[in-house]
């Protein structure tokens, strides 16, 4: 009996111990198996059988620039939320290509992401020199509407169709500032002051008719020749957002900068269709996620640096002059009778959406 009593004892404590350990042995079994959480949008399953991929992204902004930053973190971003499948080269100040070479190289399919201006984009893409239209925008809050707004996603629709026809596969853009007029010969308060001024525009039909029509004298000139042509004299006025104006030393030459937010400046991001094809779709969406908040993020920052480059011109001891609603007023009613009706046709589609 005693036997017996000792036996049940034994097996009774063996079955407890093996309880015991099974418990102890299930949990870090358990943890150890399960996926750790993923910092992406997607499951980690999402990429876990997809092949790594990697891209390389061109752009000529400076990398100490908001853009030139901003391809840095679309990088990160892109790497982080595809839990590193998905990895980005990026190419800042022209290492790889100019604006205009970047285009030919994804369109050839060189290359697979980049960013630039629509003014360049709009040699290859020709519809896309709609958004230069003088006062198709002229604050703020009509640029993020006309970049990120519901009611404009028709025309924005418009100029993806056109980019696509040449090879790219367009994705979100952006504004990089209202464009304002300097000069160093005397003040400018309304459009009369303009009369006979020579100021230097892109070598664009659209920047031509917009400054005949205000009276003033445009040279067309490209870019690297404007800061010799201010020092020399050759013109005596420039038009550009006031960052640039500061950043490109033009202000050296400049003693008056007037705020006409006459033209409105656009970028985008934009990948080569061959490779956007080759693109997982999973992959695709992270792209074009990351990339539209990287235009939100550079509108934003480009608005809130606006006055920081108007003190620092001020201080510099540049005049920089705001002109009233009446003289703004002149200039915009003066554009839109006169320079519109002349791209009224070929713009027609895309200009509804402004009525």
């Amino acid at each position: 009996m005693k036997k017996t009593l000792s036996l049940m004892l034994v097996l009774a404590m063996l079955a407890c111990s093996s309880a015991v350990l099974t418990s102890c042995s299930s949990s870090p079994q358990k943890s150890s198996t399960s996926p750790a959480p993923s910092s992406s949008a997607y499951s980690e399953s999402a990429f876990a059988n997809l092949e790594a991929v990697t891209w390389r992204f061109s752009t000529q902004s400076g990398s100490q620039t908001v853009v030139g930053k901003m391809a840095n973190w679309i990088a990160d971003e892109v790497a982080t939320r595809t839990d590193g499948k998905f990895t980005i080269e990026v190419y800042t100040d022209a290492i790889l290509y100019s604006d205009r070479e970047c285009i030919e190289a994804l369109a050839a399919g060189s290359i697979e992401a980049g960013q630039g201006s629509y003014g360049t984009l709009s040699k290859f893409a020709d519809y896309c020199n709609v958004v230069s239209l003088p006062y198709l925008a002229s604050s703020w809050e009509e640029l993020n509407a006309l970049c990120f707004g519901d009611d404009f996603a028709g025309a924005r629709e418009l100029l993806s169709d056109s980019i696509q026809a040449v090879g790219l596969h367009p994705l979100s853009f952006y504004s990089t500032g209202l464009r304002n007029f300097s000069n160093n010969v005397h003040p400018v308060n309304t459009m009369a002051d303009m009369a006979g001024l020579k100021v230097r525009v892109q070598q664009n039909d659209v920047y031509i008719d917009t400054f005949n029509a205000l009276g003033a004298y445009p040279v067309p000139m490209a870019a690297a020749e404007v800061l010799v042509s201010l020092q020399q004299g050759t013109i005596d006025a420039e038009e550009n957002p006031l960052d640039f104006i500061y950043n490109d030393g033009f202000y050296e030459f400049q003693q008056y900068i007037t705020r006409t937010n006459h033209i409105a400046t656009f970028s985008g991001y934009y990948v080569s269709q061959k490779a956007w094809d080759a693109l997982p779709e999973e992959f695709q969406e992270v792209y074009t996620a990351v990339t539209t908040e990287a235009c939100q993020k550079i509108m934003q920052q480009t608005q809130e640096d606006e006055e920081h480059y108007r003190q620092v011109l001020t201080d510099a001891g540049c005049e920089v002059i705001d002109m009233s609603e009446e003289a703004l007023a002149e200039m915009q009613t003066t554009c839109k009778e006169t320079v519109w009706p002349k791209y009224a046709d070929k713009y027609a589609e895309f200009l509804a959406y402004f009525e």
